[in-house]
């Protein structure tokens, strides 16, 4: 016994956990689900690469080991997985203490799968289980991933190393009885004994409603769907190990906002209860892959979700109670259109909430001039049953008679009025492209609008570079610079008809990012064996997501040579903010600067530089960045960013 002075005696603290890892139907279904002490669990995960900046394997401290734990349960995940890794055991220990379920994989090597290899693999794994058996947060063991190491040169994953697979998982369960094993997280359809029919997919957020029927279509007991060497599926729970959109875009997504193509997927994800779960790649940055919901220094990254609907964050994408809309996350719509709004219910919980819920709806927007309007407000009840999973009654919606961007904002309400779920869908309420000039009737008068496509300047000079997007839908200079663009006086309009003007315009910084530099194209490298740039916005799908760095400049907008304000340009972001941006990309696997956004611009035009310019008959716009602060300008029009106007002159006529 050792003893310290003061002390009568010698003593030790520990912990422990008991649950049951098992499997049970969902209530109401034959649809497995994996359970925990007897009660299904819908799975709400995240691949978790385990590595950081500062020591790659080795964390900086304790409270960061605890902090990588409480960083997923703060946005409302209820698991990890470990990936390809043996982890730190006080890691373990605080997913033990905090409740966080873990899958724990099994390390990879890349092939093929000679003695050598096999012994390796064995090693770690009996030596994965003997150390960390007594973690209770570890419900399953992952022996290999995406048939890494499995493949044996041109032939590939043959049966002798299939019949190698299905004896490890034997082993596995032989070592372990007490949790759930996969033989292999696959990409290629290629299970050959597993506990969990676990998939793999990376795809835009349009190709999962698609990919999700096909998937629960081909799934049940009998089925060759998923497994290999003529074996198929008995009744194991259907489950999703990896997915997102990394990989989803041609040569991947780089770094962007994955917040758009993330809503959408949870929206399917939900409305297949058959499936038991996702997990979304990924925890945090890598060196190859952007898409974390933190960055690599796990700073944070910004989805704008809340920016859009107040009080709304990631957690209510991963409510136990849940309210999918709209199929599409933006749907075209024409002014004063009568829609029926389809509505879904995922309650994944026997909560007792006292009888129905009530669904609270609000449709608010941006007018044409970027003006924030509210249309109408609904309610309407909705039926709770514990493990419910239904389509519901849909909401009936009449559109603004005009032009607009619209929001529909969903909230979930129990009977005393607490709010569940938040949720949204958005609509573009148009007829088509609005005039270039028009007399507009308002509560208090009327205006002349005369607008201008971004892509129409007369002159543009940018120290660094200057490029459009879409044909013209974003005009970018990156530098010092201007655009300058000259318009005809309107027709008929005398300068003492107006009462007032102003120049309405949505602008942001813009950023010289990897992609777009000269020779771009030609910088190549296999990112998953660290060759090649490392710079996230060299992808040419790349549009760095919001986040803690800022990237500022500002404008200087000048009418007939002389000024009419200065603006602070705080950044060039990217997320879900940028609803148009999201809504106006081709459907061909590439991203051209998705949910990137500006600010808008409201600046009043003196009488005395109107006067110049009619006496002139012309109208001549220059937006320009100064050497002193060359953060660059992007332009957006009426159908890319976050409001549907275009470069807008207003001009308020006298009554």
């Amino acid at each position: 016994m050792l003893l310290e002075p003061d002390e009568d005696e010698d003593h030790v603290s520990t912990y422990f956990g008991m649950r049951k890892v098992g499997i049970v139907n969902l209530p109401g279904t034959d649809f497995p689900y994996v359970a925990l002490n007897d009660k299904p669990i819908y799975l709400q995960l995240t691949l978790d690469q385990s590595y950081h900046p500062d020591g790659f394997y080795t964390f900086p401290s304790d409270d960061f080991m605890r902090d990588e734990i409480l960083r997923s349960r703060r946005i409302g995940l209820n698991g990890n997985r470990i990936h390809i890794k043996v982890e730190v055991p006080r890691k373990l220990y605080w997913a033990d203490r905090l409740g966080v379920l873990i899958m724990s994989d099994v390390p990879n090597s890349w092939g093929p799968p000679d003695a050598d290899m096999r012994k390796e693999s064995e090693t770690a794994l009996r030596g994965m289980i003997r150390r960390d058996y007594n973690h209770p947060a570890i419900f399953s063991w992952v022996n290999f991933n995406e048939t890494w190491g499995l493949k044996t040169g041109r032939k590939g994953y043959i049966p002798e190393t299939q019949e190698w697979v299905a004896s490890i998982y034997q082993l596995t369960k032989k070592l372990d009885p007490t949790r759930l094993v996969e033989d292999n997280s696959p990409c290629n359809l290629d299970h050959v004994a597993t506990d969990i029919n676990s998939w793999h997919a990376y795809l835009p957020g349009y190709g999962w409603r698609e990919l999700l029927e096909q998937i629960t279509r081909d799934t049940h007991p009998g089925s060759k769907w998923n497994f290999i060497g003529g074996r198929t599926q008995a009744n194991q729970p259907l489950l999703n190990s990896e997915c997102g959109n990394v990989w989803g875009y041609e040569g991947s997504a780089g770094d962007v906002d994955w917040s758009w193509d993330y809503h959408i997927m949870m929206n399917e994800f939900r409305r297949h209860p058959k499936i038991c779960g996702w997990l979304y790649t990924e925890h945090h940055d890598v060196i190859n892959e952007w898409n974390g919901y933190y960055k690599y220094n796990r700073s944070d990254k910004y989805t704008g979700i809340p920016e859009i609907i107040e009080g709304m964050s990631l957690r209510d994408l991963h409510g136990q109670f849940y309210l999918a809309s709209e199929r599409e996350l933006c749907r075209n719509v024409k002014p004063g259109e009568n829609i029926e709004v389809p509505l879904y219910a995922s309650f994944m919980t026997d909560a007792a909430v006292g009888g129905n819920l009530v669904l609270r709806a609000e449709l608010f927007g941006w007018d044409t001039l970027g003006r924030r309007e509210t249309y109408s407000q609904y309610k309407q009840t909705v039926p709770y049953n514990p493990w419910m999973s239904k389509e519901l009654k849909p909401l009936p919606v009449t559109m603004p008679d005009k032009p607009a961007l619209a929001v529909l904002s969903l909230a979930l309400e129990d009977g005393s009025g607490n709010v569940l779920h938040r949720n949204f869908t958005t609509y573009l309420v148009s007829n088509g492209e609005s005039p270039r000039e028009e007399t507009v009737t308002t509560n208090s008068g009327k205006i002349k609008v005369v607008r201008f496509a971004p892509n129409t300047f007369r002159k543009a000079e940018w120290s660094v570079k200057q490029w459009n997007v879409l044909d013209g839908l974003k005009v970018n200079g990156a530098g010092a610079g201007y655009f300058e663009y000259s318009l005809p006086w309107p027709a008929g309009l005398n300068i003492k008809d107006i009462d007032e003007a102003g120049f309405r315009v949505e602008v942001s910084a813009k950023q010289l990012f990897g992609k777009d530099r000269e020779g771009a194209h030609t910088q190549g490298g296999d990112f998953m064996r660290g060759k090649g740039t490392h710079d996230p916005s060299s992808n040419p799908n790349s549009y760095p997501m919001t986040d803690e760095t800022l990237y500022p400049s500002a404008v200087r907008i000048r009418i007939a040579g002389q000024s009419i304000g200065a603006f602070d340009l705080p950044n060039d972001p990217a997320d879900h903010r940028g609803i148009l941006s999201w809504c106006n990309q081709k459907r061909d696997r590439k991203l051209r600067e998705a949910g990137s956004y500006g600010y808008l611009v409201n600046a009043t035009i003196p009488k005395s530089i109107l006067q110049k310019a009619a006496a002139e008959k012309e109208i001549v716009l220059k937006l320009e960045v100064d050497e002193a602060l060359p953060g660059g300008l992007a332009i957006y029009g009426e159908r890319f960013g976050r409001y549907p106007l275009d470069p807008t002159l207003v001009l308020v006529l006298k009554n």
